[in-house]
C-alpha cells in the first residue's frame, strides 16, 4: 500500500519515535499549531504550499503494514536495540484506518498573508488511539516554512517594486514581469526547486524554473503560472570568443526577429559591448519587432554595487537609443531595448536598484531582476521564527491547556485550543470559545483533502 517514495512512519525526527511513552497516561488527543514568532524579518507571513504537501504525502492510504514492519526493524537498529517505536498505533492506522492518517488540519486559506505572532495552522487527531500523531508530524509540517517564505519574500519585493513604479510609471502594466526566478541550480533540491519555484509565482508570472511551473499545475491546478523568453548563457555568447561576439549577437537578433530577446552581456567587456549595440548593432536592434534586453551579469570593476551599475547601463542605452519622458516626468528608454540584472541579488539591492533609477531620473520599470539564492535558498525556518507548538490536551475527560514561558518572552507559546479571528481588519489569534468567526478552514480530515484552493485564488488573496 505503500505510495510515498520514502516510508511515512520514518519521516519525523528520531526522538519522536519514542513521545508516545512519554505522555501521561490517559492522553487521547493533542492540540498544536503553527505561527511565525515575534521576530521574523517580515511583518507578515503569506501560508502557502499545505495543499502540495497534503497531497504529495498525506492523502490517501499512505502506510502498510510492510512499511510498519520496515519502520518498526529501522528503529530497534537506529536506537540500538531498545523497542520504542509506536507499532500498536502504526498497526492501527492499517488495519483500522486503511492506511489513512487519522489527523484533522486547520489552515488559513492560502495565499492569506498573517501578521507574525497568529497562529495559521492547526492539527489533532481523530483517534484517540493515535493521539501522538499530532506531533509526530511536525518535523513534516513545519516544513510548509519554505513554500510561506518565498512567497513572503517575493511578496515583499513586488510591494516596494509597486513603490516604485507608482512614484514613477504611468502604469504597473510592468509589475508581474519585474522578478524574474534564477534559483532552480541555487536550489538544494528538485523538490525545493519546485515549492519555492511555484512559491514566487504566487506574486510573480516570470521565471526560469520550470519545475516550479509544473508543480503549480499539478498540486493547484494551474494553467500555464509562469513565462520566460528567449536567453542566451555565456556559452553562448562566447563561443566565437572576443572577436566574435558582436557577429553571435547579430545572428541571434536574425534568429529571434520578434519578441524579447535576452543576452548576458559582461562576456568581455561590458562597456564596449553596450557601445557596439549603439552603433554597429544599432540599425539591427531598432528593426527588430520587439525588445532587445541587456543581461547584467556582474559587476564592472570591484566595489560596483548593483545599483549603480544598472543606473550606468540605462544611462548609455538612453545615450545611445534615446528616451521619452513620461506622464510623471521620468525617463523611459526606448521600447526597443530594455536591462536585466541577475547576478546573486538580495532582497535589499533590488530595492536599491529600483530607487536608484527613480533617483536617477528613470522610471522604475527600466530594469527586470533576476533573483536566485536569495529568493529559493538564501533563508530558512528562522527567517520567519517558524515554530509548530502543542497548545492543549485532552486528558480525563477535558482539554488541558499546554504551553511554554521560558526566560526568552519571544519563545513563549500560546495555550489553549486557538483560532483566528478579523478584528478590525486585521487578524488576531484567540482562543476557540472566544467570539468571532473562525478564519481557519478544515483543509485534511482522516485521509483526505477535504478543501482544495485553486492557484488564482491563491493569487487573487496574495494580491498587494
Amino acid at each position: 500500500m505503500k505510495t510515498n517514495e520514502e516510508n511515512l512512519a520514518l519521516l519525523t525526527d528520531s526522538y519522536k519515535e519514542a513521545h508516545h511513552q512519554m505522555y501521561p497516561d490517559g492522553t487521547g488527543n493533542i492540540f498544536s499549531y503553527y505561527e511565525a514568532r515575534d521576530g521574523a524579518q517580515f511583518p507578515e507571513t503569506v501560508f502557502f504550499g499545505l495543499q502540495a504537501y497534503l497531497k504529495k504525502y498525506f492523502v490517501g492510504p499512505v502506510i502498510g503494514n510492510d512499511d510498519v514492519t520496515d519502520a518498526e526493524d529501522f528503529c530497534r537498529d537506529h536506537f540500538m536495540g531498545l523497542e520504542l517505536f509506536n507499532r500498536k498505533a502504526w498497526d492501527r492506522i492499517v488495519n483500522v484506518h486503511g492506511g489513512r492518517l487519522p489527523l484533522r488540519i486547520r489552515a488559513v486559506p492560502e495565499g492569506t498573508p498573517v501578521p507574525i505572532s497568529n497562529v495559521m495552522m492547526t492539527v489533532e487527531t481523530t483517534d484517540p488511539e493515535c493521539a501522538p500523531f499530532t506531533n509526530l508530524f511536525e518535523t513534516m509540517l513545519t516544513h510548509i516554512w519554505y513554500p510561506s517564505n518565498v512567497a513572503t519574500i517575493s511578496r515583499h519585493v513586488k510591494g516596494q517594486l509597486k513603490a516604485a513604479l507608482d512614484q514613477s510609471c504611468d502604469h504597473d502594466a510592468a509589475l508581474p514581469f519585474l522578478l524574474h526566478d534564477f534559483g532552480f541550480r541555487g536550489a538544494s533540491s528538485v523538490e525545493s526547486a519546485g515549492m519555492g519555484g511555484m512559491a514566487h509565482l504566487v506574486n510573480f508570472q516570470g521565471t526560469d524554473t520550470i519545475v516550479g511551473v509544473r508543480y503549480a499545475q499539478r498540486y493547484y491546478g494551474a494553467g500555464m503560472a509562469g513565462f520566460s523568453v528567449p536567453a542566451s548563457e555565456h556559452s553562448i555568447a562566447t563561443a566565437l570568443r572576443d572577436e566574435g561576439e558582436l557577429d553571435m549577437v547579430r545572428r541571434l537578433i536574425r534568429q529571434y526577429p520578434t519578441g524579447i530577446l535576452s543576452h548576458v552581456s559582461d562576456s568581455y567587456d561590458i562597456d564596449a559591448a553596450i557601445d557596439a549595440y549603439g552603433t554597429d548593432l544599432k540599425e539591427d536592434i531598432l528593426g527588430r519587432e520587439g525588445k532587445f534586453v541587456v543581461r547584467l551579469d556582474s559587476p564592472r570593476y570591484e566595489g560596483e554595487t548593483a545599483a549603480e551599475q544598472v543606473v550606468w547601463a540605462a544611462g548609455r542605452l538612453a545615450h545611445w537609443f534615446g528616451t521619452e519622458t513620461n506622464g510623471k516626468g521620468f525617463k523611459v528608454l526606448n521600447p526597443k531595448v530594455g536591462l536585466l540584472y541577475g547576478d546573486g541579488l538580495s532582497y535589499n539591492e533590488i530595492i536599491d536598484c529600483a530607487n536608484a533609477l527613480v533617483a536617477a531620473g528613470f522610471a522604475a520599470d527600466t530594469c527586470v531582476y533576476g533573483m536566485g539564492g536569495g529568493l529559493l535558498q538564501k533563508h530558512n525556518r528562522d527567517t520567519q521564527r517558524i515554530a509548530f507548538k502543542c497548545a492543549a490536551q485532552w486528558r480525563d475527560g477535558k482539554w488541558e491547556d499546554v504551553f511554554k514561558q521560558p526566560k526568552d518572552p519571544s519563545k513563549a507559546s500560546k495555550r489553549g485550543r486557538l483560532k483566528l479571528i478579523r478584528d478590525d481588519g486585521t487578524f488576531r489569534t484567540v482562543r476557540e470559545d472566544e467570539p468571532g468567526d473562525d478564519e481557519l478552514v478544515t483543509v485534511f480530515e482522516n485521509g483526505e483533502l477535504v478543501k482544495e484552493w485553486s492557484f488564482d485564488e491563491i493569487r487573487q488573496r496574495a494580491e498587494l
